[in-house]
């Protein structure tokens, strides 16, 4: 148990985890699923485990730091083991924060940016692949590009 602790412990460290990631991980560590399960209830006992607290924080940071849509952090935290409701509450604490035209814009700039000289067509369908992958809808993403993108490159 005091093993199993030891890795659960140095596995926080580095980031928060969800109870599934951790159960996995700690499964990969080679634990058996009793001493899994006690580990669990005692991290979530003391507050060092807590999917809630994950999801927030798993949102925060994807808006802040690396901005992606709703569906693809959606999609993210359903692999991390969180269940819906757990989600929507966590997306619920971002209502007022979470814009995902607001996201996208500054993205679809950059990426019109390193686009220059390429046929507009081509750029349009480039800018849409590229905010597609990063999860955005794609009202949000017509919109990003109609408000940010100037129709093609200037010609020199």
């Amino acid at each position: 148990m005091n093993k199993a602790r030891a890795d659960a412990l140095r596995l926080l460290r580095f980031r928060p985890r969800s109870v599934k990631e951790m159960a996995g991980r700690l499964k990969q560590k080679g634990h058996r699923g009793i001493i899994i399960a006690r580990t669990i209830d005692e991290l979530e006992s003391k507050g060092l485990l807590d999917d809630k607290t994950f999801a927030k924080l798993w949102i925060g940071d994807r808006i802040s730091l690396k901005p992606a849509g709703k569906s693809l952090i959606v999609r993210e935290l359903r692999a991390k083991g969180l269940e819906e409701k757990t989600i929507e509450s966590a997306f619920a604490e971002y209502k007022d924060l979470f814009d995902e035209a607001e996201l996208a814009g500054p993205l679809a700039r950059r990426k019109i940016a390193g686009l220059k000289g390429l046929e507009p067509e081509k750029a349009k369908k480039k800018v849409f692949d590229f905010l597609t992958r990063r999860g955005f809808s794609c009202n949000t993403i017509w919109k990003v590009i109609k408000d940010n993108y100037d129709y093609g490159p200037t010609e020199e």
